[in-house]
């Protein structure tokens, strides 16, 4: 399996997208001194708070926020233990329900952060399902490992509420994922054609054998700039590889045999010819032709390419 490694991000985005030490959020003051309101004017116990607090993670964790807003879910959890705590060391509830209240909101803000994400990465999350539909991850793990985490990077740049960073971020992103997908299904459709020719090329295919050799070397790059052009045209993609591939096949059959001729003495000369004729006999044998082998090959086949054609009219 082959690795290419995408050129460093840090080089492409900016420093800000690694941000993931940062342990707050975007408004979390705010989402405090609002929790603190609500408890006020909630007319409810602290044991209470803390249950619906304990609701709104498991919301959380269903709508997959260790993911899209991490930093929120993990504020909102530490904050439960600790409204939980206090409530069990016996502060009073007046104490204990802005903190439930807090942990709650910090959902539903977390919630909102979802949204954002998947309206503002929309492009590059739909990317990372189709790397991961193709297996970007196992041909080429590390550079989808770098996507993978970048993408993550700028989640957390939303959840500071820097979105307009962020899209700038995914804007440098998306060439790099293209790449990737590129790299992915060009390994995947065109890598077994690539070791062949390298292996034709071994026996001196490009040298013995230069016209069917750049026959099929035209065919690869034209297979290639389709995938690089449009990854995602199946249909085309099939066909220019199979184009591909039968030319591959044929440089190796006229290398094979141009190296057996090349290499002919007055031995083995004559067996060469002999088996070319054996081709043609075979041929004229099943046609019930006449024995025409004292006539050169080309005429031969000429010959033999006629009666084809009668036979192939009369069974219509």
């Amino acid at each position: 399996m082959l690795t290419f490694r995408l050129l460093p991000l840090t080089a492409i985005l900016s420093v800000s997208l690694m941000t993931g030490c940062a342990t707050n959020v975007a408004n979390l003051d705010y989402i405090e001194l609002e929790a603190q309101k609500d408890a006020a004017m909630a007319d409810e116990s602290a044991a209470k708070s803390i249950q619906r607090a304990q609701m709104n993670i498991e919301l959380g964790k269903t709508e997959e926020l260790a993911y899209f807003a991490p930093r929120h879910l993990k504020i909102a959890q530490e904050k439960l233990i600790e409204a939980r705590n206090m409530h069990t060391s016996g502060s009073p509830d007046g104490e204990v329900k802005p903190i439930a209240m807090a942990a709650k909101k910090t959902i539903e803000a977390g919630l909102a952060t979802k949204k954002s994400v998947i309206t503002t990465l929309r492009p590059s999350l739909k990317h990372k399902e189709k790397l991961l539909e193709i297996k970007a991850d196992k041909y080429y793990p590390e550079d989808y490992k770098t996507i993978a985490a970048t993408i993550v990077s700028l989640i957390d740049l939303i959840e500071d509420g820097k979105v307009a960073e962020a899209q700038k971020g995914q804007k440098a992103l998306l060439p790099l994922m293209h790449k990737n997908e590129v790299d992915t299904i060009e390994f995947i459709q065109l890598q077994t054609i690539k070791d062949q020719l390298s292996n034709t090329k071994g026996k001196g295919g490009d040298s013995i054998a230069p016209s069917s050799w750049a026959v099929a070397q035209r065919s690869l790059l034209k297979a290639q700039a389709l995938i690089g052009k449009t990854p995602r045209a199946k249909k085309q993609i099939m066909q220019a590889t199979h184009n591909a591939q039968r030319a591959a096949d044929h440089a190796n059959i006229i290398t094979d045999f141009s190296n057996e001729i090349n290499d002919a003495n007055s031995d083995n000369a004559e067996a060469i010819a002999l088996r070319v004729e054996r081709w043609l006999y075979r041929v004229s044998v099943a046609l019930k032709h006449d024995d025409i082998r004292h006539r050169p090959f080309d005429e031969q086949a000429g010959t033999l390419a006629t009666e084809v054609e009668k036979v192939m009219r009369q069974s219509r």
